[in-house]
């Protein structure tokens, strides 16, 4: 073997073992973070269990939650679903003890997972449930229904939702109408049902005027390019009249012979001319007018100005606009 080709085995040899090293060295710190992980979980359920014995039940759930973030386990949702039941909050006790629940089956636990289940099947018949009733007629484009700070998805409409007791308001908005909530009184509804039905949202009436003034612009925008198209269809017929021969002659009576007349072309050209110019403008108008139309939801920032001007020489078009 010659010394270049066992220069390049020594290479790759070290290339792989280090490409072994640092394989080993990133498993080792996954494994470092996630035992650091473990240990901060540990600590915070801990601290949390201390609060709950010593009757401060809000830092416990506090902490609790904290725990569960960093490592989600069946005993950390049992302890956070107790918390949650002893301050009162009974949805949240009974989601955390199915979550608990289908932790403990993944993880073949079936005695922690029958324990859950029955802590959460105790819990149903004292949840406040809510329904949220949103007819067709009340689907506004940009629709959003929220229960507090909560949006509730357009999936969990017409289904009872398990909540909290307390006050709770429950609102309604779209862009362009004006918002609608209410509040709702559950502190001490013990399984008791809600039902409520969003009302469909009124348009704000900055949006009615704004739609109002579209809808003119846009009309006024088609009536006036329709004249505009007409006066460019005369301009047309007139055009051809003032090079059609026949059109251009005049006959004296008692002469035979016939001669052009050049007057009736200027006049026929003359009308093409101005037919032209006012029924380009009238269709710019019109086309513009539609395009700028304002719409429900924008300010009109829009300005136009169209000016048409005839002289002997022929048209000119003007159309001037800022938007």
């Amino acid at each position: 073997m010659s010394a270049f080709a066992e220069a390049c085995l020594k290479r790759i040899a070290l290339g792989l073992l280090g490409g072994a090293l640092l394989l080993t060295s990133n498993g080792a710190k996954a494994q470092d973070s996630g035992k650091s992980r473990g240990a901060r979980a540990d600590v915070l359920l801990r601290q949390g269990q201390a609060l709950l014995d010593s009757g401060d039940v809000g830092a416990a759930c506090f902490k609790f939650e904290a725990a569960e973030t960093l490592e989600t386990s069946a005993s950390t949702l049992f302890r956070l679903g107790d918390c949650y039941q002893r301050a009162g909050r009974t949805a949240s006790a009974w989601r955390a003890f199915l979550e608990a629940e289908g932790v403990a089956r993944l993880k073949k636990d079936s005695e922690r997972a029958q324990l859950a289940a029955q802590q959460a099947l105790l819990l149903e018949p004292q949840l406040v449930r809510i329904e949220f009733v949103v007819p067709m007629t009340s689907r506004v484009p940009g629709l959003t229904v929220r229960l507090g700070s909560n949006t509730v998805p357009q999936s969990a409409w017409g289904t009872r939702i398990a909540i909290d007791p307390g006050v709770e308001r429950v609102s309604a908005s779209a862009k362009g109408y004006d918002p609608w909530s209410v509040e709702i009184d559950a502190s001490h509804a013990e399984g008791r049902q809600y039902r409520v039905s969003v009302p469909t949202l009124a348009p704000t009436r900055g949006t009615q005027n704004q739609a109002a003034r579209g809808d003119a612009y846009r009309t006024a925008g088609l009536v006036t390019g329709g004249v505009g198209l007409a006066g460019i269809g005369a301009g047309a017929v007139f055009s051809a009249l003032s090079r059609n021969p026949e059109s251009a002659t005049t006959c004296v009576k008692g002469v035979v012979q016939c001669t052009p007349s050049k007057s009736n072309n200027l006049i026929y050209t003359d009308a093409a001319t101005v037919s032209f110019a006012l029924g380009s403008a009238l269709v710019a108008t019109g086309v513009t007018l539609f395009v700028l139309a304002p719409s429900p939801d924008k300010q009109e920032k829009n300005a136009l100005r169209v000016a048409a001007r005839y002289a002997g020489s022929g048209g000119r078009l003007q159309l001037e606009g800022a938007w």
